[in-house]
């Protein structure tokens, strides 16, 4: 029988796959890519072939390497059970919990969840990941992270998760001031008409090679809009950079807009809430709970929202409880304009 001796070749061979490339998971691992390759080869050796298709970029698993994969996992989140086990008799938290999430996410809402969990679990790790929508609900399937935040404009998640509703966000249009799209005097509280973003360049988050993230897609799709992109961007940043530099008019959601440096922009509410994006906090439901998740997990819901959303209360799984609305609206008076 083949004979693994160290857990560290598990841990290196699933963040090489996780990540796409060897120094992508050195970096996440903070080890230097020299020994990440060794513990790939070494695991290679004691199983008797390939586990990595070295061949491509991003770099994947083989043929092999997909049917070890699962187990490489499992045996990684039973030594996290296992320690977290005896955690439970010590009263010490120290497991590891990863959340995969929007930018705007991590810089707008996260930092007072990990301050509260570290103030009562200072031994227990959060490490966050950012990525796009689509990403996010796939990597909490495929096991890459123990909690996923995301948009619910892609697919809804499948009965094997459990999701929970956090907020409501609308979406705003970045542009310098005196654009065209805005009106004389004050911003109007209902938000600019969309119809009026169809004679100008748009700029906004997706990938390269896709048409629009979903949650920009649901919204010009709600706006009655098919409008391709003219710019775009992974960081909300550098779509409001790209906008700053008159290539059109910058679409984010508020939260991302928020967290960016809008300083001599105008942020504009565009459409009703109802066309805005909706967010969750999402976890696997087949995995058996462990103590540091169920503590990160119940920070994320008892945690406010940010400011500028819309929340929900009480927070419940979307389309089955969902709470009624306790705040009002954000008015355009909530957000930016010299």
């Amino acid at each position: 029988m083949p004979r693994v001796e160290q857990t560290d070749w598990l841990e290196t061979f699933v963040a090489v796959i996780d990540h796409g490339s060897f120094s992508a998971a050195a970096r996440a691992l903070h080890r230097a890519q020299s020994r990440v390759s060794t513990h790939v080869a070494s695991l290679e050796r004691a199983l008797g072939g390939t586990l990595v298709d070295r061949s491509h970029r991003p770099i994947g698993p083989t043929e092999l390497g997909v049917a070890f994969l699962p187990h490489a996992r499992a045996v990684l989140e039973a030594l996290e059970r296992g320690a977290e086990a005896v955690e439970q008799h010590t009263a010490t938290l120290r497991g590891r919990v990863v959340i995969g999430c929007h930018p705007s996410v991590s810089a707008g809402f996260l930092p007072a969840v990990l301050a509260a969990v570290h103030a009562e679990h200072p031994l227990l790790r959060i490490e966050l990941t950012e990525h796009t929508t689509p990403d996010l609900v796939s990597g909490i399937g495929a096991g890459r992270f123990h909690i996923a935040i995301h948009s619910l404009a892609a697919d809804p998640p499948s009965d094997d998760l459990q999701s929970v509703h956090l907020w409501t966000e609308r979406f705003v249009a970045i542009v310098p001031p005196g654009h065209p799209i805005l009106p004389p005097g004050p911003l109007p509280r209902e938000g600019l008409d969309p119809q009026t973003l169809l004679a100008h360049p748009l700029i906004a988050v997706a990938q390269p090679g896709a048409a629009a993230d979903p949650d920009t897609g649901s919204a010009l799709q709600a706006w009655g809009l098919e409008i391709p992109l003219a710019w775009q961007s992974e960081q909300p940043q550098s779509v409001v950079n790209l906008a700053r530099a008159g290539l059109g008019v910058g679409v984010l959601n508020a939260l991302a807009a928020s967290v960016s440096d809008t300083c001599d922009m105008v942020v504009a509410p565009v459409g009703s809430l109802a066309e805005g994006r909706d967010v969750a906090a999402t976890r696997d439901r087949r995995i058996v709970s462990s103590p540091s998740v169920d503590v990160v997990y119940q920070a994320i819901l008892d945690t406010p929202a940010p400011p500028g959303v819309r929340p929900t209360g009480p927070r419940s799984e979307p389309g089955r409880d969902a709470g009624a609305a306790q705040t009002s609206e954000p008015t355009a008076g909530g957000l930016r304009r010299p």
